[in-house]
């Protein structure tokens, strides 16, 4: 009788032979085994006559071959069943990494590799209290202080407490941050082009191409942000994204900022520095043809295709490869974060660190935050607009073709505005009370004007607004007040909205106040425009409802800091579809995935080539026709807003 034992390392005891078939180990069946992989009854007898018949037939019907290899080291669970063919097939699971289950396990495994920074020593680069001190006062943020209470004090929509557990990961990240860029002294630039790879650290870089919106910009940050934590790497933004002039800096006593003089970023420029996600995934390939149990030889890689990762980087077999890669390049435009929950590596410590999937809001909250100059006109206009407002309704309307499509349907979409906002209860209607009523407010600027301070000043005094800058007790005896705050390029929903409600007396005898900073008319690029997009994301952030166009990533950026669950306006042409939406979610939208699976490694029990992911991972599902009919987002267990 042939004896066997073999391991997935393919050592074979005895006289059995291995054969190998892509990425599977093939055993020959021994002369005691039957089709089904257990012993032959016939032959059985045989041995039964020598050891005791009645004893070893109990003894059979109980033992198949896999009974015989747990003990066997380095053996895979899913190595221990076989198919009744002419050869009994073994699968061998591609090297993994194994998997963090949950927050202790993260928090230890950031730990883990900042010991490693150090060289393997535990003793942590000193950050005295002097330090710290002078750091902040070369990288103030007034609104990492102050921004919180802006959302604790509206009064339709609960407020979202702090997630301890995500606090604690952010601590220990931004400790493992502070250690990799003290190290070489903030100096990355000759580490990369020395390909100096001894030095323990791992990096994602977030290269988002200039010329997109805001929205396409800190989204796809965030995504990054968040695979860089489960994945212990530093996160870093290129000069290009423009992040780094607008936003906080989010790790204390570090920075992100990386290539200032732009020597092998952005990538489209510097194609000998990094290889290809192709590259990578042919080196994987011929790795697993070959049966080898190697590491990626490579040294830096784009990871993306057209502004997001490629279909691949979302399978467990190829993370496990880019795990020994020390620089990965991120060229996004697009919010990619739900499908981290996907990994099934990724799986379990996502759901332990955020069981509600509040993730986009809690990550944007904590992490970015606008700058100073930013936030001082979030101030000023917060507090000649939004402050002493009962109630703040946010619009954001974005005509993606620009003039064009604005000449099309600006008068359809400011008629289903009003319809959705009057049936929903948002703004009162007043479409049977031609009553004559003064504007509480009514500001905007001039459509060739750009937002300086100046001009937020002139409209605090140009207007009504000083009746919004009463005291608490006179506040308790005038009517309620229902500002309304308008981002949009064009400035004919405020007219439009002016001319309604200036003419028409709400039946509650509330005050309408309507507000619209900038109206451009074209959407420009650079510094100065991202400053002020940002302020008008943040100013609507604080409302109580939100209603924004479809496939705006402005809007869900504006939706993801508020913690709201938007109403998307019906852009559409036509009659039978309702004016607008409720969003299912908090969670922004992921625009133009891939649904399915594509892991052409994948030997797991969940065979997850070409199976959808919205059946795998249930709390994954399409984001509404009305927002992005091609699109994913988490679905969160929590609706703050009324």
């Amino acid at each position: 009788m042939t004896q066997w034992a073999f391991t997935t390392q393919g050592l074979m005891f005895g006289k059995g032979k291995f054969l190998r078939n892509k990425g599977v180990i093939m055993a020959r069946r021994s002369p005691v085994m039957n089709k089904k992989g257990r012993f032959s009854c016939c032959r059985l007898l045989t041995l039964a006559t020598i050891f005791g018949l009645a004893s070893f037939l109990l003894l059979c019907s109980f033992i198949s071959l896999q009974d015989y290899i747990p003990h066997v080291p380095n053996t895979s669970i899913y190595s221990h069943f076989l198919i009744p063919e002419e050869l009994a097939v073994v699968e061998e699971e591609a090297f993994l990494e194994e998997p963090i289950l949950d927050v202790p396990a993260l928090i230890e495994a950031i730990r883990q590799a900042k010991t490693k920074a150090l060289g393997g020593e535990t003793t942590e680069v000193e950050f005295s209290e002097d330090e710290k001190e002078e750091w902040r006062y070369k990288n103030p943020c007034q609104s990492r202080i102050e921004l919180e209470p802006f959302y604790e004090r509206r009064k339709f929509v609960r407020h979202l407490k702090p997630n301890s557990k995500w606090n604690a990961v952010l601590k220990e990240y931004s400790e493992l941050h502070r250690t990799c860029i003290r190290k070489f002294g903030g100096d990355l630039t000759n580490i990369f082009l020395n390909r100096n790879d001894a030095h323990g650290c791992k990096f994602a870089v977030a290269g988002g191409p200039e010329w997109v919106g805001l929205g396409n910009k800190i989204l796809p940050t965030v995504s990054v942000l968040l695979y860089a934590v489960l994945t212990q790497r530093v996160l870093l933004v290129t000069k290009g994204s423009l992040l780094a002039d607008i936003m906080c800096e989010p790790f204390e006593g570090s920075s992100w900022r990386i290539d200032p003089d732009e020597r092998f970023t952005p990538i489209e420029s510097h194609y000998e520095f990094w290889n290809s996600y192709e590259t990578l995934e042919g080196e994987l390939d011929n790795i697993t043809t070959h049966h080898a149990h190697e590491r990626s030889s490579l040294y830096a890689v784009g990871v993306a295709g057209w502004c997001q990762p490629v279909k691949r980087f979302f399978c467990d077999q190829e993370q496990s490869f880019y795990t020994e890669v020390p620089w990965l390049y991120f060229t996004s435009c697009l919010y990619f974060l739900p499908k981290l929950f996907a990994i099934p590596m990724f799986q379990p410590v996502l759901e332990d660190l955020f069981p509600d999937r509040m993730v986009a809001t809690h990550l944007v909250r904590s992490t970015m935050l606008p700058s100073d100059e930013v936030w001082s006109r979030v101030l000023r206009a917060d507090h000649v607009y939004l402050e002493t407002a009962d109630r703040r309704v946010g619009i954001q309307i974005r005509y993606r073709k620009g003039e064009t499509q604005f000449g099309q349907l600006h008068t359809m979409v400011n008629s289903k505005l009003m319809q959705c906002a009057w049936s929903h209860g948002i703004l009162p209607d007043v479409n049977n009370n031609p009553n004559p009523i003064q504007l509480v407010e009514s500001s905007t600027t001039t459509a060739d004007s750009s937002p300086t301070e100046n001009q937020v000043l002139h409209s605090k005094h140009s207007s009504s607004a000083n009746s919004l800058e009463t005291s608490a007790d006179s506040r308790q005896h005038r009517p309620p007040v229902t500002s309304i705050f308008i981002t949009s390029l064009f400035s004919d929903l405020y007219d439009h909205l002016t001319q309604l409600y200036n003419r028409n007396l709400p039946p509650s005898g509330e005050h309408i106040g309507i507000i619209q900073l900038t109206h451009s008319n074209i959407q420009g690029t650079g510094v100065e425009e991202d400053i002020q997009a940002l302020a008008e994301v943040m100013c609507l952030s604080f409302s109580d409802h939100l209603l924004v166009s479809p496939l705006s990533t402005f809007g869900g950026l504006a939706q993801a800091y508020g913690a709201l669950t938007p109403w998307f306006l019906e852009f559409r042409e036509d009659s039978n579809l309702p004016p607008c939406v409720r969003g299912q979610t908090v969670d922004p939208c992921y625009q133009d995935p891939e649904f399915a699976y594509f892991c052409p490694h994948d030997h797991s029990k969940f065979k997850l080539t070409q199976r959808n992911i919205t059946v795998f991972v249930p709390y994954i599902q399409k984001c509404p026709s009305t927002d992005t009919p091609n699109g994913l987002q988490l679905i969160t267990t929590l609706r703050l807003d009324i």
